[in-house]
C-alpha cells in the first residue's frame, strides 16, 4: 500500500491518496485508489486490469503525478510481483 500526504496549514489543505493492488474475484487486477480529506472516509475507486503489469504501470503513474501536484510520500509497503498460481 502506498500512502500520500499533502498538507498545507495557511490553505487549511490537509489530504490522503492511497494506492493499492490486489487480485479481484474474478482473477483480475485491481488498483484501489482511496483519497479524500484526511480524518474522512473520503472517496473510493476501484479500476481493474487483466494483468499485474498494467495495474502496477496505472500506479506508479498515478503516484508520479500526486507526488508532482505536492503530496509527500508517508507509507508504502513494497509492491511485489504477484504468485504464479
Amino acid at each position: 500500500m502506498i500512502y500520500l500526504k499533502l498538507s498545507d496549514p495557511e490553505t487549511n489543505t490537509h489530504k490522503f491518496y492511497t494506492l493499492l493492488i490486489q487480485k479481484d474475484l474474478f482473477g483480475n487486477w485491481a488498483l484501489l485508489r482511496q483519497w479524500g480529506r484526511i480524518g474522512t472516509k473520503g472517496t473510493i475507486k476501484v479500476d481493474t486490469f487483466d494483468c499485474y503489469e498494467k495495474a502496477h504501470s496505472a500506479l506508479e503513474s498515478i503516484k508520479k503525478e500526486k507526488l508532482c501536484k505536492g503530496y509527500s510520500l508517508k507509507h508504502s509497503q513494497p509492491v511485489t510481483e504477484p504468485h504464479a498460481d
